[in-house]
């Protein structure tokens, strides 16, 4: 027997509904797989909490009184809601704050980095470049209209 059949027929072990030849091979199969063997005992504790679930049904006990953990979670929610509005109100006032003065720092970099480069003769062969692949477009769009009539 292997075990994903003895999983399958597990909840019918552990209530006595099987054939004894049945039950009999699911033991042995059990006795020597340690997984199955921690499967069954993870199933009878889910049977056992299932039983006395079933034992506070209306009409049976009183049933056990659960904790209300909705005001607590609600509260925290709030908590946390509140505490983010404060850091996004205090980040938006600084960011109106500075936004004029760091956006002239960028454009004034912006301006001292372009005359830099054009000090240093980067633009020099830009002309050139721009001259030479034009040409090289045009050369390769006028063979290709040639070759299609």
């Amino acid at each position: 027997m292997n075990c994903a059949t003895v999983k399958e027929w597990m909840p019918h072990y552990i209530d006595g509904q099987l054939s004894p030849e049945m039950e009999l091979s699911i033991r042995l199969h059990i006795e020597s797989c340690p997984d199955c063997a921690q499967w069954l005992e993870e199933a009878r504790e889910m049977s056992a909490l299932w039983t006395d679930m079933e034992a506070w049904l209306p009409g049976t006990e009183e049933p056990m009184e659960y904790p209300d953990l909705k005001t607590d979670v609600m509260a925290h929610i709030e908590s946390l809601e509140a505490e983010r509005r404060e850091r996004t109100i205090t980040g938006t006032l600084a960011r109106r704050r500075f936004a004029p003065k760091t956006s002239w720092m960028h454009y004034g970099l912006a301006a001292c980095l372009t005359f830099l480069l054009l000090q240093l003769g980067v633009f020099e062969n830009l002309a050139y470049g721009i001259t030479e692949i034009n040409g090289h477009v045009s050369t390769s769009v006028n063979s290709w209209f040639r070759a299609n009539k």
